[in-house]
Parts: C-alpha cells; sequence; structure tokens
C-alpha cells in the first residue's frame, strides 16, 4: 500500500481548527517517518524552548499534548517523564532548519553595530579550596544587534568558553560586510578583533559604560578615603559625559583633589570622550545612531533569563548555538509556529522523509567540554 512521503497521523478530531473544515480519520498531521510527534508538535516545543521554556518542562507539556507518554508494562499505568533529552534532540537537529530563513547574511551596512558579550558566572574555589566571591566565567555569549527599519534586531548571538581576542576575531568573522559605525565597551579583546578586522570603521565607546567606569571608581576612591572633598565631585560626575562644558568642569575639578587614580582614568579616556563629543555634534539624531549599548542589554534579557538558570549543565558549545538560534528568532519576534511547521516539512520532503541531522550528532570527547 503506498503512503505519502510524510505519513499522516490519525485525527483525533472530526474538524481541523486551522483551516476550519470537517477532516476524516485518516487526514490528521503529517509527521517525520518512524517519529512518534508531528512536525506541528516539534515547531510548537521549538517555539516554547526559544520563549525561555527548560528542555524538562517543553518535553513534558509536548508528550502530555501529543498523548505519547508511555505504559508501563508490569500495571498498564502512563509513566509520565520529565525527561529533557526529547526537547534537547530537537533543537539539536530542528533549530538549523527553522532558523535558516532568518539567518543573517552579511553585518549592518547602514546605522550602528551594537557589540558586547554575556558572561555566565558559576561557582568555584581557588587553589586552597576557598570560594571565590565572584565565582568564574564559564561561558559567553557574544552578541551584535543591529537595526533594520530604525529597530534594533538581534544580528548573531554565539557562545564562546572565553573572550578572548581569538574568540572575538571568530566571531566578527562570522559574517562578512563593514559596518560603518560599531558601538561597544572598552573590553581589550573585542576592542583588538575590531581593530584588526575593521581598522577604518567608526568606533564609538559606549557612554553609559564610560559613565559607570566613572561612578565606580569615585566610589571606591571615596570608600578609602572618606573626606569630603568627594561628595560634589561625584556630583559632577553625574553629568560629565553630557556635554564638552560640562566634562571641562568635571576635569578642572578633578585636578584639585590630586587622586592619582582619577588622574589616571581621565589620562586613558580624555582623548576618546572628546573625540566622541566632536562626533556627536556632526551625528544625525536617528534611532539606528545611539550613544549607548542599552539597546542590546535590552533586547538580549530575554537570552538571560533563559540561560542564567541552566548555566551549569551548558557545557557544549554546538549545542548552546542551537539553542541560541531559538532565542534570537524568539527576541526578534520571528518564532511563528506555522512558519516552523512549514520549514520542517519542507526539510523533510527534501530529504526522503527524515531529518539530515542525525541526533546526538553534536558531541564533545570524553572529559573535554568544549564549554566549561
Amino acid at each position: 500500500m503506498f503512503t505519502e512521503l510524510l505519513p499522516r497521523e490519525e485525527s483525533w478530531q472530526s474538524s481541523c481548527e486551522h483551516c476550519e473544515r470537517a477532516i476524516e480519520r485518516r487526514e490528521g498531521p503529517r509527521a517525520p517517518r518512524h517519529y512518534q510527534f508531528v512536525a506541528r508538535v516539534i515547531a510548537e516545543a521549538l517555539q516554547a524552548i526559544g520563549a525561555g521554556d527548560s528542555y524538562m518542562r517543553a518535553s513534558r507539556v509536548t508528550r502530555d499534548r501529543a498523548r505519547r507518554f508511555r505504559i508501563d508494562g508490569r500495571t498498564g499505568e502512563l509513566r509520565e517523564s520529565d525527561h529533557g533529552q526529547l526537547l534537547a534532540a530537537w533543537v539539536e537537529v530542528c533549530a538549523p532548519v527553522v532558523f535558516e530563513p532568518y539567518r543573517s547574511t552579511a553585518w549592518p551596512a547602514e546605522g550602528s553595530l551594537l557589540l558586547d558579550h554575556l558572561p555566565f558566572r558559576v561557582r568555584a574555589l581557588d587553589a586552597h579550596g576557598r570560594r571565590i566571591p565572584a565565582g568564574r566565567v564559564a561561558f559567553d555569549v557574544f552578541c551584535g544587534v543591529g537595526f533594520a527599519a530604525g529597530r534594533p534586531r538581534l544580528w548573531l548571538a554565539q557562545a564562546f568558553a572565553r573572550a578572548t581576542p581569538a574568540n572575538w576575531s571568530a566571531f566578527l568573522d562570522s559574517l562578512p560586510g563593514y559596518p560603518k559605525r560599531i558601538v561597544c565597551d572598552a573590553h581589550g579583546g573585542m576592542l583588538a578583533a575590531i581593530a584588526a578586522r575593521w581598522p577604518h570603521a567608526e568606533l564609538h565607546q559606549c557612554e553609559w559604560h564610560l559613565q559607570h567606569a566613572l561612578d565606580r571608581l569615585l566610589a571606591k576612591e571615596a570608600r578609602s578615603d572618606p573626606t569630603e572633598q568627594w561628595q560634589p565631585l561625584r556630583e559632577r560626575a553625574e553629568s560629565a559625559l553630557v556635554g564638552p562644558s560640562a566634562w571641562h568642569q568635571f576635569v578642572r575639578a578633578a585636578r584639585t583633589a590630586e587622586n592619582e587614580s582619577l588622574e589616571r582614568w581621565i589620562a586613558v579616556n580624555a582623548a576618546t570622550i572628546e573625540a566622541q563629543f566632536a562626533r556627536r555634534a556632526l551625528l544625525p539624531r536617528r534611532s539606528d545612531m545611539p550613544l549607548t549599548t542599552a539597546a542590546l542589554e535590552q533586547i538580549t534579557r530575554p537570552i538571560v533569563a533563559a540561560l542564567y538558570p541552566r548555566r551549569y549543565a551548558l557545557k557544549n558549545r554546538e549545542r548552546l548555538n542551537r539553542l541560541l538560534m531559538l532565542l534570537q528568532l524568539h527576541v526578534n519576534g520571528d518564532d511563528d509556529v506555522q512558519t516552523y511547521a512549514r520549514a520542517i516539512r519542507a526539510h523533510l520532503e527534501s530529504n526522503g522523509g527524515r531529518p539530515l541531522a542525525r541526533r546526538r550528532a553534536v558531541t564533545d570527547p570524553a572529559n573535554s567540554p568544549s564549554l566549561c
């Protein structure tokens, strides 16, 4: 007997709420060959993962909706499972499929490119077995945000074991193109990679990060020298980056403090700040020409919320990058279930009804995690 390339599951109801018509039992949704779940169920689960659900929760909800809990062979009762491997396998196999239509083909040529990294810290001990107060970074997620029609979009997100110049170079090399303007913080590895890859791009250091660094320095110096001279200086610092006049007033007041650390900070950053003031006067007032990376921090908050609770378990870089694909689709508003399902079906139809990738194909050598 002949069957369709993608076999249909038996319909549970006499009508379809999506196409609003009566259907026969043989006209149920289509599924990959030898799979227990239909393409639409896989698409719904991938959307839930991109929205922040854990693998365990999404797996259980998926099994429950599809009525796919196993039966206990001895008692005949349902064996409800919370194991997350079902969704982990679907992310590994299907995330690149649904992401492909939205994959960026080049870095933005217009507007600004915002760059930053999200460090995920875990508890750690030093060589003497004492707890390190800030822990250690288990991995970093590098992010690039561009602008489309004046609105920020997450252009690319990738995980790396460390925020080194080599890893930043690899991130920037992931896409072709030459951005005209880059906004970032003063991370040394990032700046070195930008200078090597895009030496002629306009580089604008995030003014929020500059302000924050200055505020922290002044707070530290005030704690070590609790005299009254610091309070008026800290008040002036709050508006130091508003414009040239406020900056020069702050610098004159800072010199009277005769503090070596503060004078060193001004010496290191003054040329950058004054050059940015000069460019700012010529900068058009456009939403895609920001002075800070605030848009990147805002758009990546769902990624932090989704990954932080499971940061101890994420040790395979490629698997995490495939999860980041779904998170990127979600934050950009591109996580549509019907679109996902169509992409999955088209992929299956072009590969004989089966996924092209194999489950558990993305593995690290034993005891050598790519992220740790």
